[in-house]
């Protein structure tokens, strides 16, 4: 398998992520900083509010995207000899990487789907074995092998 080139496609994913938040942490924090000197409309004050509160949510998704990105990072070299965050499967028709979740892309002609720890589909597959079938969304996928 091809884990480490996965994973580096993934991780060039989530790079693109982390900048598009902090483009927006940025902007939201120019949008909160109004001058409370030279303004006195209630409305002002009100749109300065809702901008720090979305300068704060952005915040806390990009860190959560950095968290992902050092994960992805540790995973390089890492290997995985049971279906747990970090394996790659493979399948018959497709990739799996269970750990974070990105937009599905392809990779030697397969599907490769991203996806959490956390999401229903890892229920489905964790446990499993090389040989076992898997239903993924309404897919039947044979497991060949995983790291």
């Amino acid at each position: 398998m091809k884990r480490a080139d996965i994973i580096t496609i993934i991780i060039e994913e989530q790079k693109v992520v982390i900048e598009s938040l902090k483009q927006s942490v940025e902007h939201y924090k120019i949008a909160s900083d109004v001058d409370e000197e030279s303004t006195h409309d209630p409305e002002d004050f009100s749109n300065q509010t809702q901008a720090k509160d979305m300068q704060l949510r952005f915040e806390k998704m990009l860190k959560e995207a950095e968290q992902n990105l050092a994960f992805l990072e540790g995973e390089l070299k890492q290997s995985h000899d049971k279906i747990e965050k970090g394996t790659l499967i493979e399948t018959d028709q497709s990739f799996l990487f269970v750990g974070i979740s990105v937009p599905p892309f392809k990779f030697e002609n397969k599907e490769v789907i991203a996806f959490s720890d956390h999401a229903p589909v890892f229920q489905n597959i964790k446990g499993k074995s090389k040989g076992d079938t898997v239903e993924v969304g309404s897919k039947s996928l044979q497991i060949i092998a995983f790291s």
